[in-house]
């Protein structure tokens, strides 16, 4: 029997690969135990980019759950 190949979604990312991203300017930030590169979204955020850029790097759960309403982060 195969081993079933990981996802995208089962990746485990080094701290040291997040920093690079970073340092390359891209957006990214923790979501649920998930880095999400948002550089793509960030123009369309309704809060803005500066609520974004805030939290680079950061785990971001406790903020996007105070502010997003449910039915768009489940």
């Amino acid at each position: 029997m195969e081993k079933p190949q990981p996802s995208r979604k089962d990746t485990v990312l080094t701290r040291r690969y997040i920093e690079g991203l970073i340092a390359e300017g891209k957006h990214v930030i923790i979501f649920e135990g998930r880095v999400l590169k948002v550089d793509a979204w960030i123009k369309f955020h309704p809060g803005g980019d500066k609520s974004i850029k805030h939290m680079v790097g950061r785990d971001a759960t406790d903020e996007i759950n105070a502010y997003v309403p449910g039915w768009i982060t489940d």
